[in-house]
């Protein structure tokens, strides 16, 4: 068995760039550096405690079950009690309540980059070395680069926990064949397989509109394909103009020409119904009534599982294709975005540390890859743990020509990118939306 390798040069660039805040200077004082050229404001001494742990993130359905089985495993090791609280409305709102009232729990997934940021400047997440963990003797079981994701201002401040494509699309391979269609490379033949699919009386594609971070990476695909990897990272950067005329170009191609009301079951008013896992099951369900979803390659995992279709077998009704290229577009077939999560400790005590060190551990990433929804950092997880779909996606990563972090959750905290893609899919005029969500991201970067 060989190693799970899958980090080219370009995706370490990118994973370092996607660390990268704005420079500001957090005003800490006190405390010690781990050599990142920051220094962290350290809480208290950490208290003992002797109570469990509670540790909060977004995550349902199988994505749930695969993290629980990670806390199941810390219990059995330490004899820690970890209590999973999940919380899939309004996450980055309510956590943020939870801090300002007093009341954080105690290990917070970090969904976006932007958060992390802005909650590492405020005080409201302790920093490893607080727990006594030196980025020095972990960083040689990560591959390399995936740790500079929880890093800010030079104090790192969390782990990355977890890694997934965002350039695949799924589809039941038996139900191509019966309708004499096949995947493709193009744009061009995404559009005319579309079409064929239509005319035969079919839905082609399920969009789960109602949660708007599915329309981010329909959006974020496209752009890079069409606009190439440095527009890319300028666009979700603090130099990022969302009046430039690229940002139109996307939408009115994503809008206009895919994601048509002819082309997405339900039209666009029952699209923007439509939760994410429920988008799944329109495609995986024993009842289908859709042909393909885009954009996640943890879609594989949920629609396997008991909240879609524990039934479908890999890969014969159920695989994908890679995001394709656009004809005239600077974006190749390896360029691709990625998502991943930070795990950071809000509380400073000791259980806290044993848990961040216990999801260091390979054991740990194993427990968690096993489960088929994401891929881990650690490179000592070997790719035979992975279910064959999962295997797939892991090879892509590997011959990925760049690698770039999900860009709406590089933006800072607060404007919606969802919402905008919204009332795009809607068919508003968004040029004067753009306009305000430029003012917004501006706002937001100058106060970080």
């Amino acid at each position: 068995m060989r190693k799970y390798r899958f980090l080219a040069p370009a995706m370490v660039a990118a994973l370092t760039l996607a660390a990268c805040g704005n420079g500001d200077d957090p005003g800490a004082s006190g405390g010690a550096s781990d050599g990142g050229g920051g220094t962290a404001d350290c809480p208290d001494a950490p208290s003992e405690g002797g109570e469990g742990i509670i540790v909060t993130s977004l995550w349902g359905g199988a994505e749930e079950a695969a993290f629980q089985a990670v806390l199941d495993a810390f219990t059995a090791e330490t004899g820690i009690e970890a209590t999973y609280e999940p919380n899939r409305t309004d996450y980055a709102t309510v956590l943020r309540t939870r801090i300002q009232g007093g009341n954080p729990p105690d290990v917070a997934i970090i969904p976006g980059i932007g958060f992390l940021r802005s909650f590492a400047r405020d005080g409201s997440i302790v920093a490893l070395e607080c727990y006594d963990i030196a980025v020095s003797d972990i960083e040689g079981d990560y591959v390399p680069g995936t740790l500079n994701a929880g890093e800010v201002d030079g104090v790192q401040y969390g782990l990355m926990a977890k890694l997934n494509s965002k350039a695949t699309i799924w589809y039941d391979p038996t139900r191509f064949t019966d309708l004499g269609v096949e995947p493709t490379d193009s744009w061009e033949g995404l559009v005319a397989l579309s079409d064929e699919i239509a005319g035969g009386g079919a839905a082609p594609w399920s969009v789960a509109g109602l949660d708007g971070w599915t329309l981010t990476d329909w959006f974020e695909a496209t752009y890079l394909k069409m606009h190439g990897p440095d527009a890319y990272d300028t666009l979700f950067s603090v130099d990022g103009d969302w009046t430039d005329g690229t940002v139109q170009e996307t939408i009115d191609k994503l809008f206009g020409e895919l994601l048509t009301a002819d082309n997405v079951e339900g039209g666009i008013d029952g699209a923007l119904a439509t939760a994410f896992v429920d988008g799944i099951a329109k495609v995986f369900s024993t009842s289908p009534s859709a042909e393909m979803y885009c954009c996640g390659a943890f879609v594989g995992g949920i629609a396997a599982s008991d909240d879609v279709n524990p039934d479908l077998s890999y890969p014969d009704d159920i695989d994908w294709f890679p995001f394709p290229t656009i004809e005239g577009g600077s974006g190749a077939i390896g360029d691709i975005s990625y998502g991943g999560d930070i795990i950071a400790g809000l509380t400073n005590r000791e259980e806290v540390g044993e848990f961040l060190r216990f999801m260091a551990t390979v054991e740990a990433g194993t427990t968690w890859a096993e489960g088929g929804t994401i891929i881990s950092p650690l490179a000592g997880v070997e790719t035979s743990v992975y279910p064959e779909s999962v295997q797939a996606e892991a090879e892509q990563i590997a011959n990925a020509t760049s690698a770039h972090f999900d860009g709406s959750d590089l933006l800072p905290a607060g404007p919606d990118l969802g919402a905008l893609l919204q009332s795009a899919f809607r068919g508003d005029d968004v040029e004067g939306l753009l306009a305000e969500f430029q003012t917004a991201v501006t706002t937001a970067w100058e106060s970080e």
